[in-house]
């Protein structure tokens, strides 16, 4: 395939599409739920019919191995669509619910209705996840999605791809996609939307907010931030090494939820380091450039941005360090900060999202201490804990908030589709993954049914005391002990009353 960027959307190309995605979308194309699952069938014959050129795109724009991405983009999406496919009908069918007593006799529901018209911005680190799973919840929900394809100017190769793929796989009057860069996200998001779903950094997550603002749109926002992993000195050193050093050099530390600084235990953080080192070895190699299974920064300017982080801190290296700009190459680093807790705060690779493969190491002394750390920081996306004392394990599980946690691993815990993936604070708001996928592309409509009885006069005009005391009756809250009580002696009422009928009529004889 050709690295030729595609031309871009125009603001007018921009605006036809979100006309022609709504007028499709009032006109009921997406409300019946085979046509969902239709397209969600589609979606996965998408994946399933081009994975092996999805893979190579991105092995292309990003030196990332074919295994690699079939495990942390195609592989994710498959069991995403299938929970939804299993779950579209339970998920979509209105909820019966409890109805007060004011408003009986009567019933109460909540209808499941699609959003409407939704734009989703995917984005590079990991183009055809971010870009397609919240595809799935969008379109499991019935909405219709214009797509902003990820960075023009970074994965080109897997950008044209998705674009082509997208166009000849879904149905155009469901989907649609953006191309382009900056002119034509300020073009897409001068539109009018139902919903923004938005994956990429804190800035990015600023210029949506103020744009969606002037629409009063909501947003969902998947940023980032500083993901810390706390290790203590009762934790396997082992596998924390293994999976702390996979989940940090993932994709050349270009992932959301990476573990962006360690800090563990002084008692065992040199064990530790040790052993983050022989893994990194393990995995790439005592040549890491030479590694077919090492990624790259995606572009000239990441490559500087981190070899700046790198170079400002560059005393505390104690592994790694190397760097290749024309191959936009920097080994897998460990800075050790060992007890220097002034120099580690003061550090560079301290004060930002590091999104590159450098790792800052602090050595604490109690637990309370890298507790204390981490909630005098913005709430991160990822929290990761190493442990083997549960009472340690709660202890920072109810003491720090962060948009979600892996207990004893790293990044594993947005595999699950059952778990709501989302950021807290600067990292992010709402949530997505299975059926809070569908909940976030969701609107949940409150009806209220209510039948031609039991209309209380005293609620209308004129009013007089009685009608004060009528309202404080119906309007008095009552707590839930009691009304299962009335609940249970309505139902034994009804039950005296059915068999004081039936002892005085008889049982009614039916003939064959």
């Amino acid at each position: 395939m050709s690295d030729v960027i595609p031309p871009s959307s125009t603001p007018e190309e921009i605006a036809a599409d979100v006309q022609a995605l709504r007028a499709a979308f009032r006109a009921g194309v997406t409300r019946d739920l085979k046509a969902r699952k239709a397209q969600l069938l589609a979606l996965r014959r998408l994946l399933t019919e081009n994975s092996d050129a999805l893979c190579a795109a991105m092995e292309h724009d990003l030196h990332k191995h074919p295994t690699e991405s079939r495990l942390t983009e195609i592989s994710v999406i498959f069991p995403e669509i299938q929970e939804h496919l299993d779950y579209l009908e339970d998920w979509s069918a209105p909820e019966r619910v409890s109805t007060n007593l004011g408003n009986l006799p009567g019933k109460s529901l909540v209808y499941k209705e699609p959003l409407g018209v939704v734009n989703i911005i995917g984005t590079w680190n990991y183009p055809v996840q971010l870009t397609l799973l919240p595809l799935v919840g969008a379109l499991s929900a019935g909405n219709v999605a214009l797509v902003r394809l990820p960075g023009d100017d970074t994965v080109v190769r897997t950008n044209a791809l998705l674009a082509a793929l997208l166009a000849q796989y879904m149905d155009p009057r469901v989907v649609r996609t953006v191309r382009g860069g900056v002119e034509a996200s300020k073009a897409m998001l001068e539109q009018k939307f139902d919903l923004i779903f938005c994956t990429g950094g804190e800035f990015i997550g600023r210029i949506v907010a103020a744009a969606a603002a002037k629409h009063l749109t909501p947003t969902v926002l998947e940023l980032g931030g500083k993901s810390p992993s706390i290790v203590d000195e009762t934790c396997d050193i082992a596998v924390a090494a293994r999976r702390i050093a996979w989940g940090a050099f993932l994709n050349a530390g270009q992932t959301c939820v990476r573990p962006d600084y360690v800090l563990v235990h002084r008692r065992v953080g040199d064990q530790l380091v040790a052993a983050i080192e022989r893994e990194c070895v393990n995995f790439f190699g005592a040549d890491p450039q030479a590694s077919d299974a090492y990624c790259r920064l995606v572009n000239e300017r990441s490559y500087a941005r981190v070899a700046g982080l790198l170079a400002r801190d560059a005393k505390f290296v104690t592994t790694g360090g190397a760097t290749d700009a024309k191959d936009r190459f920097i080994a897998p680093t460990l800075l050790n900060f060992k007890t220097d807790l002034a120099a580690f705060e003061a550090s560079a690779t301290m004060s930002t999202e590091i999104f590159g493969p450098l790792m800052p190491i602090y050595y604490y002394d109690a637990l309370d201490d890298a507790i204390a750390f981490v909630n005098d920081r913005p709430k991160p996306l990822a929290l990761y804990v190493f442990t083997t004392n549960a009472a340690n394990r709660e202890k920072v599980l109810t003491h720090t908030s962060s948009g979600g946690v892996s207990v004893n691993d790293t990044v594993v815990h947005l595999t699950n589709p059952s778990l709501p993936f989302g950021g807290v604070g600067s990292s992010g708001s709402g949530a997505y993954h299975g059926k809070h996928s569908f909940d976030t592309f969701t609107h949940r409509k409150g009806v209220q049914v209510k039948y031609s009885i039991g209309d209380a006069p005293q609620r209308y005009p004129p009013y007089s005391p009685a009608s004060e005391r009528v309202v404080a009756l119906l309007t008095k809250p009552i707590p839930r002990r009691t009304l299962r009580t009335l609940k249970f002696l309505a139902f034994a009422a009804a039950i005296a009353l059915i068999g004081a009928v039936v002892k005085r009529t008889g049982i009614p004889q039916f003939q064959r």
